[in-house]
């Protein structure tokens, strides 16, 4: 089985405690290097100290801030930052930009490797 290899940081930013694991660890054994949030705050204070690769966010994430106002915010200080959001109540996200894609949940790890790979190029 081929990997995708790719030489990025992902910051992965998902409330739901399990799905936060099993997507870092499937991105880490992509040989992803993965930092993970369970908050859009949380997500911000990473961003202000080391600013990723490309960005992994539900849209929903409980209290506080939503997937999408983190993008914003980050979008506003990075412009070109590529972000994937995920979501499990979404089926579609409109007026993304050219660096921006969304995945409904389920989905496989192979899709958002590819997505991410992807997004990288945009």
């Amino acid at each position: 089985m081929n990997r995708i290899r790719l030489a990025v940081d992902v910051l992965l930013v998902e409330d739901d405690d399990l799905v936060r694991e099993m997507l870092g660890a499937a991105l880490t054994d992509a040989g992803l290097d993965t930092t993970e949030s369970a908050s859009a705050e949380g997500a911000l204070e990473i961003i202000s100290a080391d600013v990723p690769t490309v960005i992994v966010t539900d849209i929903d994430l409980g209290q506080g801030m939503d997937g999408l106002a983190l993008g914003r915010a980050a979008r506003t200080r990075y412009p070109d930052l590529p972000i994937v959001y995920i979501s499990g109540r979404y089926e579609q996200v409109s007026g993304l930009s050219a660096a921006e894609r969304f995945l409904p949940k389920p989905f496989q790890t192979s899709v958002l490797l590819k997505t991410i790979a992807e997004i990288r190029q945009a």
